[in-house]
């Protein structure tokens, strides 16, 4: 499932610039995924309330979902901490379209319950990866904002075969890959089209000539020495959970 949100309908959350085109390319980078082990809900914009995706997640997921399947769950927006010395201060959330700037804790998507709940939900795939594109620290600027109680393209590169999953041994784990510790801003750069993060998820991380996976914690570190570099040291990702081998297939 791939989710942005540059506009939303609270005047009092700042619109973003690149969130959007992020999703669109992730989503693309998804297609080379042969078709028939595919299959990709994207909710961009107006499309992107809290109650669609938790409905998609929570509900929709589970219930089709098989024994063995990897799910990919890639957000660009807002996020933020529950500020002001609120009863759950030190919660994180992400901001859908619909969140009411006045009440995170009801209208926004709550990282620490609601992705504890989708993992617990989501039993019979081998392998589920979020990737966020989105900061919690309140500072401001970036995708970001403190709460009221505070596609490179490769084309050509590489076969234009569909990538077919069958064959591939993925590992197996629970894992969340965020833009910037919880302390940063998570940056646009309008100059790149997209948010600092996902360009350089889109460019992929350097593999062995043929290589069919790529380590979910090789493609972290590469892509977290790059952003750290970029942004000379103001923005370093993140990666939390538990896997065994983790394997994505090599996308780019």
């Amino acid at each position: 499932m791939v989710v942005g949100v540059d506009r939303y309908d609270d005047p009092r959350i700042k619109e973003l610039s690149c969130a959007r085109a992020d999703a669109e390319a992730v989503a693309g980078l998804i297609e080379r995924i042969h078709p028939d082990e595919r299959r990709v809900t994207m909710f961009l914009n107006e499309e992107a309330t809290a109650k669609n995706v938790k409905v998609a997640i929570g509900e929709t997921l589970p219930r089709t979902v098989e024994e063995g399947d990897v799910v990919l769950v890639y957000f660009a927006g807002h996020g933020t901490p529950e500020t002001g010395g609120g009863p759950d201060d030190v919660s994180r959330y992400l901001i859908m379209h619909d969140t009411d700037y006045d009440n995170i804790y009801a209208t926004g998507i709550d990282m620490e319950r609601d992705l504890a709940r989708w993992f617990e939900r989501l039993k019979l795939p081998r392998l589920v990866l979020l990737i966020a594109d989105a900061c919690f620290s309140g500072r401001a600027g970036g995708r970001t904002f403190e709460g009221p109680a505070l596609r490179r393209s490769r084309a050509g590169t590489r076969a234009a075969e569909p990538i077919s999953l069958k064959a591939l041994d993925l590992g197996e784990g629970r894992l969340m890959l965020s833009a910037c510790t919880d302390t940063q801003v998570a940056r646009e750069d309008r100059t790149l089209g997209h948010g600092i993060f996902t360009h350089y998820l889109l460019r992929g991380p350097s593999a062995a000539e043929g290589s069919a996976t790529v380590g979910v914690h090789t493609l972290y570190e590469q892509l977290a020495r790059s952003v750290r570099d970029h942004t000379s040291g103001r923005q370093t990702p993140v990666i939390n959970g538990r896997s065994t081998f983790a394997q994505l297939p090599y996308l780019w």
